[in-house]
């Protein structure tokens, strides 16, 4: 079993049906892979992205996923992640730099279309060339 978290960018693709996006997650659920999310992916997901009348399915959807706490430790190790990144002249935002850690703690491949957004070496990325249907 692989754990994956799903980035916000893997949930709207999902829930806009775009390929390869979809069929990869429903594989991955499929084959009893774990598929979790954080706080932070769940507050931008629902800031508009879906309609109304796609909440309950998606609902249903989000709620069957594993929820990630935002750790303590996972909290610090954004924070050092941002510091050092900061030095580099490479500025990135707190959500990115909090979904990463927790991605670390749970050990879990984080999947998402914005590779640029997570620059860490320590964790492990999976992305895929999205296409609307």
């Amino acid at each position: 079993m692989t754990r994956y978290l799903l980035d916000t960018t893997a949930l709207i693709d999902f829930s806009k049906n775009r390929e390869p996006t979809r069929s990869r997650i429903l594989s991955m659920i499929k084959a009893g892979d774990e598929l979790g999310v954080c706080a932070i992916n769940i507050a931008e997901f629902y800031t508009g992205v879906i309609r109304a009348t796609e909440r309950p399915a998606l609902d249903q959807f989000i709620g069957s996923l594993a929820h990630w706490e935002i750790t303590f430790g996972a909290a610090v190790r954004a924070g050092r992640y941002r510091y050092d990144f900061l030095r580099t002249g490479q500025a990135l935002s707190t959500t990115d730099v909090l979904v990463a850690a927790v991605a670390r703690e749970r050990h879990a491949t984080l999947v998402t279309s914005n590779r640029k957004h997570y620059p860490m070496t320590d964790i492990t990325l999976l992305s895929f060339a999205v296409t609307d249907s």
